[in-house]
């Protein structure tokens, strides 16, 4: 008896497996630029089978990132600290990272009325990515809470504890990833859905 694998089941494997390149390589930038890249596509899809949702959910997110980048990349604040001034900056990262994600966490919540209301003509529905995003988001505000707690028992107390600190940045890797992830599944799906094409499977041998 064989069992169909469709791309969702396949779509795991290879996130697990970029996101583990991309952290051994050290490749922040390429990979927000991946992501960037990923998410822009999906939102020229959306456009072209007119798929509001896709639209919305790829925007709200790519404006996450874009946040990120304008606050840290473009060194408008610095990810560099001395024994200084380690306190006060580690803060304002920690800090403003959990501000944007609780910003995107309540858009994602209010995500379907938002969309009703900025486009009250479209076919406005919940889709799977709805329910799994704010979680997510909601799982990055928690990292950057427990972050700022411990950056203050670290460098205010001297106690040496940097689970938080270290896991920090990989956590952003795999929620990037799963967001990148789901909608490109969603597209998919969509894109079946617009245009009534099966998606391609691949069977097991027997």
């Amino acid at each position: 008896m064989t069992k169909d694998l469709s791309i969702k089941d396949l779509l795991l494997p290879y996130v697990v497996m970029v996101v583990v390149i991309f952290i051994m390589q050290d490749a922040t930038y390429v990979f927000i630029l991946s992501c960037i890249a990923i998410i822009s596509l999906v939102f020229l899809i959306g456009l072209r089978i007119k798929d509001i949702n896709i639209c919305v959910l790829a925007m709200m997110n790519l404006s996450s990132i874009l946040i990120e980048n304008l606050l840290f990349s473009t060194g408008l604040i610095s990810l560099y600290s001395d024994e200084e001034n380690r306190l006060l900056q580690n803060s304002i990262i920690f800090g403003l990272s959990m501000a944007r994600e609780l910003l995107i966490l309540v858009l994602l919540t209010y995500r379907v009325e938002i969309t009703k209301w900025l486009f009250p003509k479209h076919q406005i529905r919940a889709t799977f990515a709805d329910s799994i995003m704010p979680w997510l988001y909601l799982i990055g505000a928690a990292m950057s809470f427990f972050a700022l707690i411990e950056n203050y028992f670290r460098n205010g107390k001297g106690y040496d504890i940097t689970f938080f600190f270290y896991a920090f940045e990989i956590t952003g890797y795999l929620i990037f990833s799963t967001i990148c992830a789901m909608l490109v599944a969603l597209t998919v799906i969509s894109y079946k859905e617009a245009y009534e094409l099966k998606v391609p499977t691949i069977k097991k041998r027997s």
